[in-house]
């Protein structure tokens, strides 16, 4: 009698997250990187990290355990919400000079 028994793997997402997270440090992106989405393309994880303005990813043969590609990217989102909140604070602090001078001169 003879059983056929399939080797199962336990390389599953969090461990390619893992994986994904020591990657990034070894290669000098040193912080506290935050996983937003992992997927399984054929035997592909394809795991998104970012951190702050930047984000990465990174793609895994989850038979081989072997980094095949990464890629980073800034995220364009975040430094348009902070161009917008300093146009709002500059119309504020103009509309405020704009009044103090308007009642220096006792036109308001």
């Amino acid at each position: 009698m003879s059983t056929v028994t399939g080797e199962v793997s336990s390389f599953d997402a969090e461990n390619a997250t893992s994986m994904t997270q020591d990657f990034l440090k070894r290669i000098g992106y040193k912080g506290n990187w935050i996983p937003m989405k992992v997927s399984l393309d054929g035997e592909l994880y394809v795991v998104e990290m970012m951190f702050k303005k930047l984000s990465a990813k990174v793609q895994i043969n989850s038979k081989t355990k072997e980094i095949k590609e990464y890629e980073f990217q800034k995220n364009e989102e975040e430094s348009k919400g902070m161009l917008n909140s300093r146009i709002v604070m500059f119309l504020v602090v103009a509309g405020a000079l704009a009044v103090v001078a308007l009642k220096f001169l006792g036109i308001f």
